[in-house]
């Protein structure tokens, strides 16, 4: 695989990232609740995910011994926690401005590293933490003391802090111990999603995120057109699911997680415009300018392809999305 190819399945995995949110949005507006939504993308992923799994069979059952752990940390954060929360942050707010909010989650990283790991971090770093941290006052607007609802809030930080928490994870992806492989990327997908599959039927069934998924629904608008929630789903497991996924990990391994990163910021752009175009939401002209000034911030945190720091912090984007 050539590097120009790494380059376009970066770019595919952000663009099919960026979709996920006016499609789930689609159907919560239709009478899905946001944990039918998110178990459908889910529990759908898992089905396929599964199934390239037990055709290829690339030692899931060593990797369950030797990471188990690890995987339901992922599973319940990188997947049940940072999904669950952005598809509840979306029924309250607008898409782009939801993915914001998660996206805060690189700021969270550098705080933690630099008050518990006592690892400073460069200027370069705290400069684009505050341009971020500007952006996202912008944002949310807190001089209003109203606009955004507080729910809405409430679950883009929630999502910020799931996806922190798996930025610190160690690397699966990683060399094991010896001469012990790592846990391979598309097990770790695989079975991360099987894992929040089975915490989010729990939370539906014990009432906590209740499971509302009707069938009978006979109109799912997008872009003016009732394309039905068959569609929908569908598309929302196989292209901002499956697809992204695959697609980001092939990229990683070629291109690197410093450069897959900043390619990844292409999904808040593309859910904008996606939202823009299949929902007619638009940000305000200074929600944009803060969005602009996070994007700018989180790109700033993050190292320039071919750096390499003596302890490099976990990178944006590496294997895992909302």
């Amino acid at each position: 695989m050539s590097r120009s190819t790494g380059l376009g399945l970066a770019v595919l995995s952000a663009i099919s990232f960026g979709l996920s949110g006016p499609f789930g949005k689609a159907l919560i507006d239709a009478g899905w609740s946001s944990n039918g939504a998110l178990l459908v993308r889910v529990g759908g992923s898992t089905v396929v995910l599964l199934a390239i799994l037990a055709v290829t069979r690339p030692g899931v059952l060593a990797s369950i011994r030797r990471d188990g752990a690890r995987m339901v940390l992922y599973g319940a954060f990188a997947i049940a926690g940072a999904q669950g929360s952005y598809f509840n942050a979306v029924r309250y707010l607008p898409v782009p401005i939801a993915l914001l909010l998660e996206y805060t989650g690189p700021i969270l990283v550098i705080g933690w590293v630099w008050l518990v790991r006592r690892q400073p971090p460069t200027g370069r770093t705290l400069a684009g933490g505050a341009i971020a941290l500007v952006g996202l006052t912008m944002v949310v607007q807190v001089w209003t003391g109203g606009g955004l609802a507080w729910q809405g809030l409430v679950w883009g930080f929630s999502a910020a802090v799931c996806q922190s928490v798996y930025f610190l994870l160690p690397d699966l992806s990683a060399s094991g111990n010896g001469d012990s492989p790592g846990t391979p990327p598309l097990v770790l997908a695989g079975l991360g999603m099987a894992i929040g599959t089975v915490l989010i039927t729990l939370l539906g069934l014990f009432g906590v995120l209740p499971v509302v998924i009707s069938t009978d629904v006979t109109s799912v608008v997008l872009a003016g057109f009732n394309v039905g929630w068959v569609f929908t789903a569908a598309f929302l497991v196989l292209v901002p699911t499956v697809l992204a996924y695959t697609a980001g990990i092939a990229a990683i391994g070629q291109i690197g997680s410093a450069r897959a990163s900043l390619i990844g910021l292409l999904e808040v752009v593309t859910a904008a415009v996606a939202a823009w175009l299949l929902l007619g939401e638009t940000p305000t002209p200074i929600q944009a300018v803060g969005g602009a000034l996070i994007l700018a911030g989180v790109a700033l945190t993050t190292p320039s392809p071919g750096a390499e720091p003596a302890e490099p912090l976990p990178m944006l984007g590496e294997t895992t999305r909302e």
